[in-house]
């Protein structure tokens, strides 16, 4: 039920997310300033009601726990709010635990098996909503971006997967995507390394007018007139490698941060065959869920 809830809140902030930063514009530039105030505020929302989301998940479950010296404790339990203990209250007592102690955490509806991230967990979706933020003097200094990946588990720490997004740059993007990553600990809680390769489909003409000089065939130095017009995006490639933080709360649920580096190269066409090749450098900051 618990999880239930985190989904349907963590999807609402998604949907209410995209909406913000795809048709919330600024409609002059004396508003300009009190828009981006406004969008660090938005911004600033979205974290604070992950993070509580997150939080009231954390509550009592039935299951047993399993420490790395043999013994079984079988009753109701929660992790604290860092997740870094483990308290379980069995009869009649409470303890607490390290997570470095605990070997697996099962709840009742699932048999125990050596770890709650081994290859029973074969097949699984990781949905993530960030930023990919740049320098303050961009036009688009933090566009919003939403991904989700069907990953399969080749051994307990190294999965791959494919999956598709929508981002917002100066137009709307389709990101088609494969990925992998590699966990660093074979436990509930564990950093992990990933790369995303792909490319970015476009979904609407630019609205973007990009200026250039014609230069004449006889002069390479010297520029005719300049001219405006309205490119036709193209789309280009996407590579995003980086490391992030997951936590399993359950063998089917969990939650990460990730950080990485993300690139773009974005190809344009014009008339009479001029083209221009624009790239962004960010990084990218995305809070996900992992679940079957």
């Amino acid at each position: 039920m618990l999880k239930k809830i985190f989904k349907n809140q963590f999807f609402k902030i998604i949907k209410d997310s995209i909406y913000y930063f795809r048709y919330t514009q600024p409609k002059s530039v004396n508003s300009h300033l009190s828009f981006k105030l406004d969008q660090m505020k938005k911004l600033s929302l979205l974290i604070i009601s992950v993070l509580i989301t997150v939080t009231l998940f954390a509550q009592y479950e039935k299951g047993s726990v399993y420490l790395k010296n043999g013994t079984i404790l079988k009753g109701k339990y929660k992790y604290s709010n860092d997740l870094r203990k483990l308290n379980i209250e069995t009869a009649g007592n409470i303890w607490v635990f390290e997570n470095t102690e605990i070997d697996s955490v099962v709840p009742n509806r699932i048999k125990h098996t050596d770890n709650i991230q081994s290859k029973d967990l074969q097949t699984f979706f990781h949905t993530e909503i960030g930023l990919l933020a740049g320098n303050s003097n961009n036009g688009k200094s933090a566009p919003l971006s939403f991904s989700t990946s069907l990953n399969y588990l080749l051994s307990n720490n190294f999965s791959v997967g494919a999956g598709i997004g929508i981002e917002f740059l100066n137009e709307s993007y389709l990101p088609v995507f494969l990925n992998a990553e590699y966990k660093l600990r074979s436990t509930n809680s564990t950093p992990y390394f990933f790369v995303i390769a792909g490319y970015q489909v476009p979904l609407e003409d630019s609205p973007t007018q990009y200026y250039y000089d014609y230069y004449y065939a006889t002069s390479s130095i010297w520029p005719g007139p300049s001219y405006s017009e309205n490119l036709d995006p193209k789309g280009g490639i996407l590579l995003n490698p980086g490391l992030g933080y997951m936590s399993m709360f359950s063998q089917d649920f969990g939650i990460s941060v990730a950080f990485g580096y993300r690139f773009h190269r974005l190809h344009y066409k014009g008339d009479e065959d001029y083209a221009l090749d624009i790239d962004y450098n960010r990084l990218s900051i995305k809070l996900g869920i992992i679940f079957k």
